[in-house]
């Protein structure tokens, strides 16, 4: 049943969401369609400064709480009685109020493995950013190979290059083989796993694992319940020629709600439009 103060409507759901950014670093433009195994250092220090930029519109939930807008459908007595001491005690504006948005938690996993190498350096950029730019919402970030580790606390650092040189001394298995399903059950089992709750999850890798197919389609399964979305990026998804025939692949995507390529600056702005949208 509608009533008269619901706030179902559009407006005041959602604040309007902030654009990614279209403006590219000069050196960039002409390369937005490269695929990122072509980049040097100096490209993705460039990529990693516009990335900062553009993840300011991250997904958001409602929550229980209600802050005064002027374009709000129930009317705030408090707000309405405080506003009438200027004219004299009496409610001559009525102020009104709407449910107060808060970020969606951003859970980002990096496949560091060998088959990503020419990836891993762009996708920890992109994991730095979501922990710059989401404060409100505690992101939580981890990289993977044989073995997950949590990368959260060195991406803080406000140096791009020192933070993903930490990141990089952190991860001991870095380029090794691949076990996807075993480092999801590690997080599931972690005490970070409550993280997933409600949360926006990404995991970026190409989907050649190591485990037992049906194994990462139980953990999947486990972190679908969890999560308020699930987004796999796979840069190898760019190739025209590519098919998710790879059993850990295959076994994934019936519980991903997006599958993106991530290859190139273009299609990892249409990533962040696509989890920025996704509230």
């Amino acid at each position: 049943m509608m009533t008269g103060d619901d706030d179902s409507g559009e407006d005041d759901i959602h604040d309007v969401l902030t654009a990614v950014p279209d403006t590219l670093p000069s050196r960039l433009v002409a390369r937005a369609d490269e695929p990122f195994a072509r980049f040097d250092a100096g490209d993705l220090r460039l990529l990693g400064a516009w990335l900062e930029q553009a993840t300011d519109a991250w997904p958001s939930r409602r929550t229980r709480r209600r802050e005064v807008h002027r374009r709000g459908r129930r009317i705030d007595l408090r707000a309405t009685m405080n506003r009438s001491r200027a004219t004299g005690w009496e409610p001559v504006v009525l102020a009104r109020s709407r449910p107060r948005n808060r970020q969606r938690r951003i859970v980002m996993l990096c496949d560091v493995s060998r088959s990503m190498q020419p990836y891993a350096a762009i996708y920890l950029h992109l994991m730095r950013a979501a922990v710059q730019r989401q404060t409100a919402g505690r992101p939580e970030v981890f990289a993977f190979s044989t073995s997950l580790t949590r990368l959260t606390p060195v991406l803080a650092h406000r140096s791009a290059e020192t933070a993903v040189r930490k990141a990089n001394d952190k991860v001991v298995d870095r380029f090794g083989g691949t076990h996807i399903a075993g480092s999801v059950s590690e997080l599931l089992a972690s005490p970070h796993g409550n993280a997933l709750r409600g949360a926006v999850v990404v995991i970026a890798s190409d989907g050649w694992d190591s485990d037992d197919p049906t194994r990462l389609a139980h953990a999947l399964a486990r972190v679908r319940r969890r999560a308020h979305r699930l987004v796999w990026l796979n840069p190898r998804a760019g190739d025209p020629d590519f098919r998710p025939l790879a059993g850990s692949m295959a076994a994934a995507l019936p519980f991903c709600d997006a599958f993106l390529p991530a290859h190139s600056v273009s299609a990892l702005r249409e990533v962040l439009d696509v989890i920025s949208r996704m509230g």
